[in-house]
This record gives structure tokens, C-alpha cells and sequence, in this order.
């Protein structure tokens, strides 16, 4: 039998097989297919791979941008959360190029698939990571409201940040930068923080304390005399503590005071919240200099007087009067009614000028 090939091999005599050369034509045709399928394997699992660089672990809000290898039409793009390139879920298909934020994504494996015949295996994966912390929580009293002049502290929940901001109203408070801060002030209270791993990241709680005032009635002070003594009287409250000129009167401790020098008169009481509460001044025997004046609400006539001197005063307004010589020597005195026209006798006065 001849048999005609036109294949040409080493030591294979043309237009005639022998069995040597036989053995040797299949010896080499096993090895061209061999070289083949050998390079087509490797050229196919390299024919496209995930190429970016990519760090351990990224803050929340940091953007990663995988790229894989170009020169393909069609690009598919898989994450799966344990480290294998098969049976991914599908999350974009179309260009080589994915964007990925770091706050929408734990720990993840990613892969790639192309759509192209000689490209049927995907890319190996790429892992990447994003920290999680603990969520931002403030620590506060239960009881919210508290009296003015009072504070209460509010402060960071969970260990962990460094760096701290404040809010009053959704406004930042300046200087209150520390896990800690003291509320004096009505109002709604939110803190922001970062962790020293991602000092860029501010985290905010959200909720916060909202802080109010109690409702506080000061107490008044009217002035009666008794049997010939005048005396200071509080309208409410308990735990009374009078002050005169703005110190604290030694033993001044009832409801009622008999003031025994002219001076600037408040009292101090417990209101029904356990708010210490403190008067409106009261003037006592001398003539306020303030904005409004007391003395311009002093009515004396008349001027000039003969028998008789009238003078009103204000309500909350107590006091003596004194009349003086030009000399500078007391001439009369007499005690103030609050709020009423008083009569001071004069016709005992010499003729002359008084002050």
C-alpha cells in the first residue's frame, strides 16, 4: 500500500511511508498538538486580569477604581464574598473600568469575565477591605431639663475616637473639641468624631439630648410696717436666703427680714423644681442710680412748702427721708410708705432752704 503526503517531516522519504517513518509522523504530530493546546491554555488564562493596585484595608468615603486588562469589547464584573472567581454575583457589565466607594462595601473578592471566544476564563480575584467602626452615641442624664444656672454633662458612649466637635442646634460649639462636654444652655445637642485611623472621617451621632429650662417665677419682695419696724417680705418659695448689696446676710433665713441699714435687698428661695431662684433688687432707704432711675419716679410737692411736704414713692421702693440745712445738719426724718403718697409735717421747720 502507498500512501502520499504532503507534509513534509525529518527522515520521511517522499511519496513513500515505511513503518519507521510512520512512528516518527505521529511521534510529531503529537507534539504539535501538544505545543498547541499548551500555548492556547496559557494564552488563555492570562488573556485578561485585574491590573490596579490595591491597599489592605480603606476608609469609609475613599474611592477605588479597578481596571482590568484592556482590548476587549465587553466586560463583566462579579463580587463574591469568599475568595473564589466562580459563581460571583453579577454587578456591572460594560467597560474595563468599575468605581467602587469604600462606605457601601465590607471585605470583598472581585473578578472579571470578557465576552470574547478565545477568552473564556475569568480573571483571578482581588480582595479589598474597609473599616467599620463603632457607630457615634452620646451619654446624657435621663432628666433633660434642669434648672438655670445649672449644668449637665454629656459625653462620648464608645471608646475609641480621638477627635471630637460638638453641636448646639446643629451649629458647632467653638473650643468644645474633647469626649466630654458641660450643657449650660437650653438647646439640642449632637457630637461628631473621627477614629485616629481614618482622621478624615467624621462620624456624627445623629440623635442627641434636647435640653430645656424649668419654668422659674422669681419670687417678690414688698415692704409692710409692723408696729412701727419695717419689714421685708418674700412672696414664694422655700429655703429663703436674703443678701444685701449682693452678700449673703448671716442667719437671714425666713420668709420675712427686717433690714436695718439702707442697701440693694434680694432673697433667694427654693421653687417647687429645686431651682434656686433669686428676687428682683429692692431698694431700701437710698435712691437707685440706674437706668431708670428711682429718683425720677420720687414725687415731691410742693416746692417751695410751708406746713407740709408731700412725697409718693414707687411701689417697690422703700426708704427714710431725711431733710438737711445748708449747714448739713438733720433737720427731720421719717419713714417711706411703698407705692403711697406720704405726708411729712413741717411746721415745726424754720423758715430757710432744705435739702
Amino acid at each position: 500500500m502507498r500512501i502520499y503526503a504532503s507534509l513534509y517531516c525529518p527522515n520521511f522519504i517522499q511519496g513513500k511511508l515505511t513503518f519507521k517513518n510512520a512512528l516518527m509522523l505521529k511521534r510529531y504530530f503529537l507534539l504539535i498538538s501538544f505545543i498547541t493546546l499548551f500555548l492556547a491554555g496559557n494564552l488563555n488564562a492570562q488573556c485578561v486580569e485585574i491590573i490596579s493596585e490595591i491597599e489592605d484595608v480603606y476608609c469609609p468615603g475613599d474611592v477605588l477604581t479597578l481596571m482590568a486588562t484592556e482590548g476587549f469589547e465587553n466586560y463583566s464584573w462579579y463580587y463574591n464574598f469568599s475568595n473564589s472567581n466562580e459563581d460571583g454575583t453579577l454587578f456591572e457589565t460594560g467597560g474595563n473600568t468599575i468605581v467602587l466607594n469604600a462606605s457601601e462595601w465590607a471585605v470583598s473578592y472581585w473578578y472579571v469575565e470578557v465576552d470574547d471566544a478565545e477568552c473564556t476564563t475569568p480573571s483571578s480575584t482581588v480582595v479589598w477591605d474597609s473599616w467599620i467602626f463603632a457607630p457615634i452615641a452620646i451619654s446624657h442624664e435621663s432628666n433633660t431639663t434642669f434648672c438655670p444656672g445649672d449644668s449637665s454633662l454629656i459625653e462620648n458612649a464608645f471608646n475609641g475616637p480621638t477627635t471630637f466637635q460638638w453641636f448646639k442646634d446643629f451649629e458647632p460649639i467653638e473650643g468644645a473639641n474633647s469626649a466630654q462636654y458641660w450643657v449650660t444652655e437650653p438647646g439640642y445637642y449632637t457630637l461628631e468624631a473621627s477614629y485616629p485611623t481614618c482622621p478624615d472621617y467624621w462620624m456624627s451621632s445623629g440623635l442627641g439630648p434636647d435640653f430645656q429650662h424649668y419654668q422659674t417665677s422669681p419670687p417678690e419682695i414688698t415692704l409692710e410696717t409692723v408696729e412701727g419696724t419695717d419689714v421685708l417680705s418674700s412672696s414664694s418659695g422655700v429655703a429663703p436666703q436674703w443678701y444685701l448689696n449682693g452678700e449673703e446676710i448671716e442667719g437671714a433665713i425666713t420668709q420675712n427680714y427686717s433690714p436695718d441699714v439702707a442697701g440693694s435687698y434680694t432673697v433667694s428661695v427654693v421653687d417647687p423644681n429645686g431651682c434656686t431662684v433669686l428676687s428682683e433688687p429692692f431698694e431700701y432707704g437710698t435712691v437707685s442710680t440706674r437706668e431708670n432711675s428711682v429718683r425720677d419716679q420720687i414725687q415731691v410737692y410742693p416746692n417751695p412748702f410751708q406746713d407740709q411736704l408731700m412725697l409718693k414713692t414707687p411701689a417697690n421702693h422703700a426708704g427714710t427721708i431725711r431733710l438737711f440745712d445748708l449747714t448739713g445738719k438733720e433737720m427731720h426724718s421719717a419713714k417711706l410708705i411703698p407705692g403711697a403718697v406720704n405726708t411729712i409735717e413741717t411746721i415745726q421747720l424754720k423758715p430757710g432752704i432744705y435739702m
